[in-house]
């Protein structure tokens, strides 16, 4: 009999056979396209509309879960971050104005409600609407930046890292407030239907910091909310090139709802072969989809070579959801999209 989205996915998580490989898009604002009218400032300030256009896209495209996914500024507009509207389709709306400039800003930051605070009411609106319509068939996920990624949306990518060093101590006492923030979030999230964080830990990749900082200033605080948010279940996400797999790995040894690791694993070292001998037989695999090159514009033919290709390399002993490196391009072609799932249908199979 036929799994639903719900079971294969948790099957492919668990290392447990499913009847197929399980699909997870990233669609974003590529979602919007399916809902007549809809633009990317509408999704992006009403959770009604953000759940429309992912049940839209869920019923035109297929996939194997819904993943509530929006700009960066969702958290931190609530500390007073301003955002950049697009200025043409297809665009994010942009952090802009960061309120911490100085060491001493990060301890002006305070505790924000989920609820009231930001734009975070848009998750649980959406993951409660989409819960509701698909019950326990669909797995629904949020797409959720750690403390350090979120450091990085309420500073400067440059002040942050110059803070690591000047002003630990500081940027510290911003990451406390910052973890107690997310993990209220994660937790509402789940309240709401959530099933899985895309827990966006992209500050582990080397060519951002060393693995010693890391270790400093990232992992303490997601292991935090680990152990604080027990109900979701986790997947790492790094989009950079040198992805830190030993520390996702330390992860998924020391808490039991940190199920698997998503990267981009055809830009980036280990690829997906080498991340299958290394990890595979522990650490559930989320990869396999350029979406940097083959998925936006190479053809039907080439998508589905490609997912042939890591079908062939990763399914073997299960622990595997086929996924691109990161959110797709608004300017993806629909039948690319469509020939992603055929091809894992075909090559996916159990």
């Amino acid at each position: 009999m036929e799994m639903t989205s719900m079971q294969r996915f948790e099957a492919a998580l668990n290392f447990e056979t499913p009847d197929y490989v399980p699909v997870s898009l990233f669609g974003g604002i590529f979602e919007v396209h399916f809902v007549p009218g809809m633009d990317v400032i509408k999704y992006g300030t009403s959770g009604a509309n953000m759940a429309r256009a992912h049940i839209a896209f869920y019923e035109h495209v297929g996939g194997d879960n819904i993943y509530c996914l929006s700009d960066m500024g969702l958290i931190v507009q609530g500390w007073g971050v301003r955002m950049k509207l697009p200025v043409e389709p297809d665009i994010h709306m942009a952090l802009g104005k960061f309120p911490v400039k100085e060491p001493g800003d990060w301890e002006k930051l305070e505790v924000l409600d989920p609820r009231v605070d930001g734009r975070m009411r848009l998750y649980l609106d959406a993951c409660a609407i989409c819960s509701e319509k698909y019950g326990d068939r669909v797995p629904i996920g949020v797409s959720m930046p750690s403390p350090l990624t979120t450091t990085t949306h309420v500073c400067s990518m440059e002040d942050t890292l110059m803070h690591m060093i000047t002003d630990p101590d500081a940027l510290k006492k911003g990451l406390k407030v910052i973890t107690d923030t997310i993990a209220d979030f994660i937790n509402a999230c789940v309240d709401n239907g959530a099933y899985f964080a895309g827990y966006l830990t992209t500050r582990a990749s080397k060519e951002i910091t060393t693995v010693e900082q890391y270790r400093e200033f990232g992992a303490p605080y997601d292991e935090e909310i680990f152990r604080r948010t027990p109900a979701m279940v986790h997947v790492p996400h790094i989009c950079g090139v040198e992805p830190m797999f030993e520390i996702i790995d330390d992860y998924r040894k020391k808490f039991k709802n940190v199920k698997a690791i998503s990267w981009w694993d055809r830009g980036a070292k280990p690829n997906l072969a080498e991340a299958k001998a290394t990890y595979g037989k522990k650490l559930a695999l989320m990869a396999g989809i350029d979406h940097t090159n083959t998925l936006v514009s190479g053809t039907p033919d080439d998508v589905a070579a490609e997912i042939k290709n890591a079908c062939e390399t990763a399914k073997e002993g299960s622990g595997f959801v086929l996924a691109p490196g990161c959110e797709v391009s608004p300017k993806t072609p629909w039948p690319n999209m469509r020939a992603a799932i055929n091809a894992a249908r075909r090559y996916g199979k159990y």
